[in-house]
């Protein structure tokens, strides 16, 4: 091998280097582009159902069920006495003094 022959043999060398470099550059940012890019999907989704996946209407059913708050907002039936009912005895003394 001459000096030249070596030359160009160092020269194809860097070319091949400088080409594998540009290429595992290129492969590592479309990599995490596509990281990047599932990542925003994946915290959008979440924050999708954080902010927007239940009303807070429903979130109330849910606790309280249907028995719960609504139920106690409901008029009283007709037949309870209320608070003007005469307040019943509730020992024997009461019953006779009363």
């Amino acid at each position: 091998m001459n000096p030249d022959e070596a030359i160009q043999a160092v020269e194809l060398a860097e070319a091949e280097t400088a080409y594998r470099h540009q290429l595992a550059r290129q492969m590592y940012q479309a990599g995490r582009r596509d990281a990047e890019a599932e990542m925003a999907q994946r915290w959008a989704q979440i924050a999708r159902l954080a902010a927007h996946g239940i009303s807070h209407a429903d979130l109330e059913q849910r606790r309280w069920g249907p028995g719960g708050r609504a139920h106690f907002a409901d008029p009283w039936p007709g037949d309870f006495p209320g608070r003007a009912a005469k307040p019943q005895p509730e020992t024997e003394r009461e019953m006779e003094a009363g």
